[in-house]
């Protein structure tokens, strides 16, 4: 990262401070220091390293909602952080910033503007990439644009069009390659009853990688969702995906039509929240461009008392056979324990544990324990 983008994430942080110009405030701007401990083993899924290694972070993040006018939100949000190991690995400055115009032309018409940046260790971005499953060493940079047009006819019926663009920069790595998609999406979607609603949605995506791969996507799926209790909601999707490739000095490969399939179970009651999903879809990656996936999540949230806060998760992702000889796969278990000391000041401890597997023959797994003092400003 150049001394500009490192300004420029601050720069964001500390501009979210600051009420906008234009208009009111939706939410107060705020800003957070972190400061926060690690140790553990193996901290990047490595072969070679099985020693005790600590690290430390510090941070700061800010964000803000503001009104520019009676139709027009700003959302802005930013992050900057440095770490440090006290062996081997070095350190890392990493982050992330976006911006996003919500505009509502009538009470028919909305649209949606985002642009957004990060930069990102591989254990970090773990449960959000397969790609740290072939290469965990290397900093991942991600870049996204989406624009968003939905159109309310009626109370019943919601028609979305989606455009967007994503470019994934890998650095340093010698089995990643940039890759950059774009992709289209058509969804319509039918409130049936206070409670229901039926839908269905077209999703197409080319990609180009640096290395010669260019492969394509296309689905269409059926949706639903309801609320079918007090505290249970259940969304779920089904239909068909198909994926094109070309390789460099290879004629263009059409894969069959195969399943694509996502449901989501949520339970939310007002202390605890419970939410299971899954999913088998194509996504873009930086070995090979789209890939077929198979993920799943689970998030558990319990408010233990009116200051403390538990919080534990789940991630799994797996890509078959990406030309490894066996499915490449991760895994994050993470919990978290948070507690308001006062107004401005939280105190965090946590433990993670990240495995993968399917690249080398053994499989790769680490631990972590972390500590960690947050201060706000102003205090909520």
């Amino acid at each position: 990262m150049t001394g500009r983008q490192h300004g420029s994430l601050l720069l964001l942080a500390i501009a979210t401070c600051h009420p906008g110009r234009a208009g009111a405030q939706e939410e107060p701007p705020h800003i957070e220091f972190d400061a926060t401990v690690f140790s553990g083993r193996n901290p990047f899924l490595t072969g070679d390293d099985n020693a005790m290694t600590s690290a430390g972070e510090v941070s700061a993040q800010g964000g803000a909602k503001l009104a520019l006018g009676h139709r027009t939100t700003i959302d802005l949000d930013g992050r900057i952080a440095y770490r440090r190991y006290d062996r081997r690995y070095g350190s890392f400055v990493t982050g992330h910033a976006m911006a996003a115009i919500d505009h509502r032309l009538d009470e028919h018409l909305s649209l949606r503007t985002e642009a957004r940046y990060e930069r990102f260790l591989p254990l970090e971005g773990l449960a959000a990439s397969i790609d740290a499953a072939i290469d965990p060493v290397s900093l991942q940079e991600r870049y996204e644009a989406r624009q968003e047009v939905v159109w309310r006819p009626d109370p019943f019926l919601t028609l979305r069009g989606t455009v967007s663009w994503m470019k994934l920069a890998p650095r340093g790595s010698l089995l990643l390659a940039r890759t950059e998609g774009t992709s289209l999406g058509l969804a319509a979607e039918r409130r049936i009853s206070t409670t229901s609603w039926i839908g269905a949605e077209g999703r197409a995506t080319v990609s180009q990688s640096s290395d010669g791969v260019d492969a394509d996507a296309g689905a269409l799926v059926a949706k639903a969702g309801t609320r079918f209790a007090a505290h249970w909601t259940l969304e779920g999707e089904a239909g068909a995906a198909r994926i094109s490739r070309r390789d460099p000095g290879l004629p263009r490969e059409d894969g069959p039509a195969r399943l694509t399939a996502a449901a989501s179970l949520c339970y939310d009651p007002r202390r605890l929240r419970i939410c299971a999903t899954a999913r088998v879809a194509p996504v873009l990656t930086t070995f090979g461009g789209i890939r077929r996936e198979r993920s799943a999540h689970l998030a558990f949230d319990f408010q233990t008392s009116e200051r403390g806060t538990l919080s534990a998760e789940a991630d799994y992702r797996s890509v078959p056979r990406p030309g490894f000889g066996s499915d490449a796969s991760v895994l994050r278990l993470s919990s978290a324990y948070e507690h308001r000391l006062d107004s401005r000041f939280r105190l965090h401890v946590g433990a993670d544990y990240d495995r993968r597997s399917g690249v080398t023959r053994q499989t790769q797994d680490t631990w972590t324990v972390r500590v960690g003092v947050t201060f706000r400003i102003p205090s909520p």
